[in-house]
């Protein structure tokens, strides 16, 4: 598995907080509903941009010790 930097899409920050761990997102699409894998969100500390991973996201930045 290959583990990169976390940074933000938006301001290029590599600092974010953990907003939800184990977050299931449901929804509608048309005719048709779903449900997605557990997800991981983080919060940019700068921006404040949500950015969502699934668990097989790793980062090397030591501010995450999420596992």
């Amino acid at each position: 598995m290959e583990q990169k930097t976390l940074e933000c899409p938006v301001c290029k920050s590599n600092k974010a907080e953990i907003a939800g761990e184990n977050v299931k997102l449901s929804g509608r699409f048309e005719d048709k509903e779903f449900l997605t894998t557990e997800l991981t969100v983080l919060r940019c500390t700068t921006c404040g941009y949500y950015m969502l991973f699934d668990k097989m996201a790793q980062f090397t930045t030591q501010e995450l010790s999420d596992e």
